[in-house]
């Protein structure tokens, strides 16, 4: 689970609680030890359209967060558009939005694209390419932002094609009917009879290869070289 060269922050270190697999019992028995607890609270919670976090300070305490929508089946959303499929961006990891033009991008050395955000550099994720819509380039300049932070403080920017709403949407599951889907927490039906998926945006943050294809931006928007 941890790789010899991995620098855990603090808040890494108290996620791993909810690894699957993970156990802090010395030995296994019919009842504890076998790795399998809070990871299925953290999935039924955020299956359910929530969030929890967990805070330890060594001699003062834990404290565990559980964040959950005042109706279990429906959940706050901005409504989304990326390679013409419709998606849902849950507002409770939503922090602020960008238009486009408004961003300044910033690409690094190695070809990923990062935002400068009040002196802090946010790493950008094709959300139509980490989901598997698209694989074609996309022009950053012409694409809206949306600032998420996941469960640790982590802090990532979603690029879609464009912003449509902010509205509620009814949860509707997708396990049980067909199967669990990375990067997808549940799925809806909107007011015109079509589906649209619920993203899981702590899962998109760790999906690999979440950068996605980019071309350099459009004429007028920030493009500088930063070193790493």
């Amino acid at each position: 689970m941890v790789r010899p060269d991995d620098d855990l922050a603090d808040a890494d270190i108290d996620n791993l609680l909810f690894r699957a697999g993970f156990s802090t019992a010395d030995e296994v028995s019919n009842l504890s030890g076998r790795g399998v607890g809070m990871d299925v609270v953290r999935n039924e919670i955020q299956s359910l359209g929530g969030r929890v976090s967990m805070q330890s300070e060594p001699g003062k305490g834990t404290s565990v967060t559980i964040s959950l929508p005042l109706t279990l089946a429906v959940l706050e959303g901005m409504v989304v558009r990326v390679a013409d499929q419709t998606l849902i961006v849950p507002t409770l990891s939503l922090r602020e939005m960008l238009q486009p033009g408004q961003a300044s991008v910033h690409t690094l050395c190695d070809g990923d694209r990062v935002l400068a955000l009040n002196d802090e550099l946010v790493p950008i994720i094709n959300l139509g390419a980490a989901l598997g819509y698209r694989t074609d380039p996309v022009c950053l300049g012409q694409q809206s932002l949306l600032l998420i932070e996941d469960d640790s403080g982590r802090r990532s920017a979603l690029a879609v094609d464009a912003i449509a709403e902010q509205r509620e949407v009814v949860i509707k599951g997708l396990e049980q009917s067909y199967q669990s889907i990375s990067g997808i927490a549940a799925a809806t039906i909107l007011g015109n009879g079509r589906i649209a998926l619920i993203i899981d945006t702590d899962q998109v943050i760790a999906l690999p290869g979440r950068m996605g294809a980019a071309e350099p931006p459009a004429p007028g928007a920030t493009g500088d070289v930063v070193n790493a």
